[in-house]
């Protein structure tokens, strides 16, 4: 019999899009791929010479999918790349792209900032706990659910 979700679980996952949602519309209205913004968001907050592997871990998005948004982003004049350590590749802002990203990335900072001050603390960091605790719980159950299914 195949599972079905329960109410709950829907309502999870319905949030988890509807922010997902917010976020493309945002990249939408910048012109931007919603890969490219997140490049852009996130060398903003990390800095000029983030590496890319630290984007991917950060927001778990594949290399393939970064590479070639910062292959785009650079074409456009939004970034440069340089050579780090080994095979790390570590992105830098032109003029352009700073420019580009304060004028337009950094409202984006202050809304979530503003959405999180319109809370309670106490909401907050209930909402910080819950998820983390979430975060844990299905990641022992994927663990347990790959090894089941190594057994097969």
């Amino acid at each position: 019999m195949k599972s079905k979700q329960n109410r709950t679980l829907k309502e999870f996952d319905s949030l988890y899009k509807m922010i997902d949602d917010v976020y493309h519309e945002i990249a939408l209205s910048m012109h931007l791929t919603d890969s490219a913004f997140l490049i852009l968001y996130c060398l903003l907050e990390l800095g000029d010479g983030c590496s890319q592997k630290d984007i991917c871990k950060l927001y778990s998005i594949s290399k393939q999918t970064i590479n070639s948004s910062v292959k785009s982003l650079e074409n456009k004049g939004f970034l440069t790349r340089r050579s780090g350590a080994g095979r790390d590749i570590h992105l830098f802002f032109t003029e352009f792209g700073r420019k580009f990203s304060e004028e337009h990335i950094s409202p984006v900072f202050d809304m979530e900032n503003a959405t999180f001050a319109a809370m309670e603390p106490s909401e907050c960091e209930l909402l910080l706990s819950l998820t983390r605790k979430y975060i844990q719980i299905l990641k022992e159950n994927m663990k347990q659910y790959i090894l089941e299914e190594k057994e097969i």
